[in-house]
């Protein structure tokens, strides 16, 4: 259809782009993101106030150079994220690598595993990748195109439709996966870190801030299916990206669900740290506030 033109279009240059060799890639995303940093200061500025208030000891200097470079990861990344959709197999597993799979293995096939993925970068290109060692279930929002939100689906799709890898819209909720990873032992590729509102949240800290509405799912999914947590990360490292999988949690969940989430976002800002500039800091993580109008802290954004 014609108003789907500018969707193919767009998608046939990302596709193009992705195929060039990596370090190409990333000095088109370096200047493009030294641009971007510029141009996108609204955007750029709710990355300075995530900042401030995650790194308030930091001086101006550190937290603005430290989103100059966010902006250059994420064109880098953005720019390879045509490697989900056509990319082979093989050429996926030269440029994205994987490090810790014994971490997985351990539970392989053995209980529920919740792949716990924060908001990196590349993560969905961590996850293509991941695809080729397992099947997996992942739930997906709904684009605004409909033949975008299909494009998107069969990428994550494409090396799992045959083994049992579903992805699951978020309006169906959880329900589906819950019973699906009971029956299967399919891992769940699982984005925790996102400001969903006072509904089903907790305020625990995340970095100095020490009121973060964060979702209170995760020990709510392990008491429901015995799963265990395992953290997984997508990072850039040179002309590479690597899916480095941590060592489960130990004894989670525990009896207070406040804890349990605060214990989550510790291991996220343990993760953020090996690289802070490849985290999503210019999402509103903090619009919800206690007492307070939603996005206050936004307001000059």
């Amino acid at each position: 259809m014609i108003k789907d033109l500018p969707i193919k279009l767009g998608l046939a240059l990302i596709k193009a782009i992705s195929k060039l060799p990596t370090p190409v890639i990333n000095s088109i995303g370096n200047g493009l993101g030294a641009i971007a940093y510029h141009v996108l200061k609204n955007r750029r500025n709710v990355g300075l106030v995530n900042l401030k208030l995650c790194f308030p000891t930091w001086t101006d200097k550190e937290r603005d150079d430290l989103t100059r470079q966010h902006f250059k990861e994420l064109f880098c990344s953005g720019l390879a994220y045509g490697l989900i959709f056509d990319t082979p197999a093989d050429r996926l597993k030269d440029i994205v690598k994987i490090r810790g799979l014994e971490n997985f293995d351990k539970y392989r096939n053995k209980q529920p595993i919740i792949l716990l993925a924060p908001h990196f970068l590349a993560l969905d290109i961590g996850a293509n990748r991941l695809t080729l060692e397992t099947p997996g279930y992942s739930i997906y929002s709904a684009q605004r195109s409909e033949y975008l939100t299909n494009v998107i689906k069969d990428a994550r799709l494409r090396f799992i439709k045959d083994s049992g890898g579903e992805i699951f819209s978020r309006q169906e909720g959880l329900k589906n996966i819950v019973r699906k990873m009971k029956n299967t032992n399919i891992p769940f590729y699982y984005l925790p870190d996102q400001d969903m509102d006072e509904k089903n949240s907790v305020y625990v800290p995340f970095f100095a801030h020490p009121n973060c509405a964060t979702l209170d799912t995760l020990p709510k999914l392990v008491k429901l299916t015995g799963a265990v947590v395992i953290p997984v990360a997508t990072y850039r490292e040179g002309n590479h990206y690597v899916v480095e999988i941590s060592p489960a949690f130990d004894n989670y969940p525990s009896d207070s669900i406040v804890d349990d989430v605060a214990l989550m976002n510790r291991q996220i800002e343990t993760m953020i740290m090996k690289y802070p500039a490849q985290y999503l800091w210019l999402h509103k993580r903090f619009k919800t506030q206690p007492n307070m109008p939603r996005g206050i802290l936004y307001k000059d954004c």
